[in-house]
C-alpha cells in the first residue's frame, strides 16, 4: 500500500477552461487592471500590434500581432490594418486557444486600429473552434470624434456576428457621471467596471459555492444569446438581502436597463462569516422573478467568501429577451425611439412632424324598418358601392321615409420621424437599445490602437 501511495503522481495543475483575452492598447489595459486585481480560475492572454505595450505588461502569455506588417509599431487607428495583423497571426491565435479553452472573454476599445479590426478575427476563430465567446467593448463618445466613432460602430457590427453575447459600454456615460474627476482616477474607474463585468460572470463558474452553477449552466444562458445584461451589489446590516439585489438591479452595468422581459437569469450569491439564511435566500429570488416576469428562469448558486466578513454579494446576469434583445424597458414605460446612421450623421434624435393623410369611408347605408321592395345595383367592383333605392309616390307619402347616406372622410396625423442630433443625456439608452448596455470606459486614442 505504502508503495502504491509512493508511486502515485499527483495530476499538475492544468490551464483553466476560461481565458480572458485583451486586444489593442485598451482591452490589454483593461486587462491588466483585471490581471492586477485578481480573477480567480482563469488564464489571461494579450494581443497587441503594439510591441512596446507589451513588453509593459505584467502578462506572461502574450500574441505581436501582424510583426512583419506593423514592425511592431500599431495599427495607426486603422481597422483595417488591425485586421490584416490578426490574419497574419491567425495560427499562433487559434493555437493559443486550443486545447482545454472552452470559454473566451474579449476585452477591446472600439474606434481605434487594434482593437477593432483585430477583435472581430480573434472571435471569428473561437466561434469556429467552439468555444463559447462573449465580449466586452467599449465605444468613444461622439464627441471624440465622428470617425472614430464610426469605425466603433462599423466594429461592433463586425464582432456581433462572430460571438455569442455582446456587452457595450459608453465613454458617454463616464463622462456625464465623472466629467470632473481627474482623468488617470476616472480611467482606473472605468477599468475597475469593465473588469467587475468579467469577473461577475467568470467567478460564477471558478469560485465553488453550496449550490454550484457550473459551465453548462452558463452555457445555456449565454449560448447565441446576443447581448447580455449584469450587476452586482454588496450589502451588510439588517435587510441585507434586499439592500444588495436592489443594489445589483441599480448597478453602473445596468443603469436603468430593466430585466423585465428576460427568459434566463444566472443568480450568484455569496456570503462572509455570518452566512446567508435561506429566507434571505428567498427574498433575493422573489424580488428578481417580480422584477423579470414570471416567464423567467432563475439559475441560481451560493458560495462562500471568508473575506466579505458580514457582507453579502449578489451577481444577476440576465440573457434572452423576448422582444429585441436591444429594447430592454418594460412595457409600462414609454420608451423614447432613436435612429443611428453611421455612415451619415451622428446620433440622431425622432423629432415629430405631422402629416395630414387623407382615409376614403366606403359608403354607408342606414334605412328604417319598412315594406317597400329595395333593389340594390352593384355597380362596379370597386371597394367603393353604389346604391340605388326604388320606391313609390304612395309609399314615400304614408310612410314618409327616411334614408340617411353618409359618405365621409377621416383625417388621422401621422407621425413622421425628423433626423435631428439628439443630447448627450440621451446617447446612452441609444446604446441600451442597440447593443444591451451603455456607460464606463474611456481611453486615449494611443490605447486603442
Amino acid at each position: 500500500m505504502t508503495e502504491q501511495l509512493a508511486n502515485f503522481q499527483f495530476p499538475h495543475a492544468s490551464s483553466s477552461i476560461i481565458k480572458v483575452i485583451g486586444v489593442g492598447g485598451g482591452g490589454c489595459n483593461a486587462v491588466n487592471h483585471m490581471y492586477e486585481a485578481g480573477i480567480r480560475g482563469v488564464d489571461y492572454l494579450i494581443c497587441n500590434t503594439d510591441a512596446q505595450a507589451l513588453v509593459n505588461s505584467p502578462i506572461s502569455d502574450k500574441v505581436q500581432l501582424g510583426l512583419t506588417l506593423t514592425g511592431g509599431r500599431g495599427a495607426g487607428n486603422k481597422p483595417e490594418m488591425g485586421e490584416q495583423a490578426a490574419r497574419e497571426s491567425y495560427e499562433e491565435l487559434k493555437q493559443k486557444l486550443s486545447g482545454n479553452t472552452k470559454m473566451v472573454f474579449i476585452a477591446a476599445g472600439m474606434g481605434g486600429g487594434t482593437g477593432t479590426g483585430a477583435a472581430p478575427v480573434i472571435a471569428s476563430l473561437a466561434h469556429e473552434l467552439d468555444i463559447l465567446t462573449i465580449a466586452v467593448v467599449t465605444v468613444p463618445a461622439p464627441a471624440e470624434g465622428k470617425k472614430r466613432f464610426n469605425q466603433a460602430m462599423e466594429g461592433i457590427e463586425k464582432l456581433k456576428a462572430s460571438v455569442d453575447s455582446l456587452l457595450v459600454v459608453s465613454n458617454q456615460r463616464l463622462h456625464n457621471i465623472y466629467g470632473d474627476m481627474p482623468a488617470r482616477q476616472a480611467f482606473k474607474m472605468a477599468d475597475d467596471i469593465v473588469a467587475t463585468a468579467v469577473k461577475g460572470v467568470a467567478e460564477i463558474i471558478t469560485v465553488p459555492g453550496n449550490v454550484n452553477i457550473d459551465f453548462t449552466d452558463v452555457h445555456t444562458v449565454m449560448h447565441n444569446s446576443k447581448v447580455f445584461i449584469m450587476g452586482t451589489g454588496v450589502a451588510s446590516g439588517e435587510g441585507r438581502a434586499l439592500q444588495a439585489v436592489n443594489m445589483a438591479l441599480e448597478s453602473p452595468l445596468l443603469d436603468s436597463n430593466d430585466i423585465y422581459g428576460t427568459k434566463n437569469i444566472l443568480l450568484n450569491i455569496i456570503s462572509g462569516k455570518e452566512e446567508i439564511t435561506i429566507g434571505e435566500i428567498g427574498e433575493i429570488i422573489e424580488v428578481l422573478q417580480e422584477k423579470a416576469g414570471q416567464e423567467a428562469d432563475i439559475i441560481w448558486g451560493n458560495g462562500y467568501d471568508e473575506s466579505l466578513e458580514k457582507d453579502i454579494c449578489v451577481t444577476i446576469l440576465a440573457t434572452g429577451f423576448k422582444t429585441n434583445p436591444n429594447q430592454l424597458l418594460q412595457e409600462k414605460k414609454e420608451p423614447e425611439k432613436f435612429n443611428l446612421e453611421v455612415d451619415k450623421t451622428p446620433i440622431l434624435q425622432d423629432e415629430v412632424e405631422e402629416e395630414i393623410v387623407e382615409v376614403e369611408v366606403k359608403e354607408e347605408l342606414i334605412l328604417e324598418e319598412q315594406e317597400q321592395t329595395v333593389n340594390f345595383e352593384k355597380r362596379d367592383k370597386k371597394p367603393k358601392k353604389v346604391y340605388t333605392i326604388e320606391l313609390d309616390e304612395k309609399e314615400k307619402e304614408e310612410k314618409k321615409t327616411r334614408w340617411f347616406a353618409r359618405n365621409k372622410k377621416k383625417r388621422e396625423k401621422v407621425k413622421k420621424k425628423k433626423d435631428e442630433p439628439i443630447s448627450e443625456p440621451n446617447i446612452d439608452n441609444w446604446f441600451y437599445k442597440n447593443f444591451g448596455l451603455g456607460n464606463l470606459f474611456n481611453d486615449d486614442d494611443d490605447s486603442l490602437e
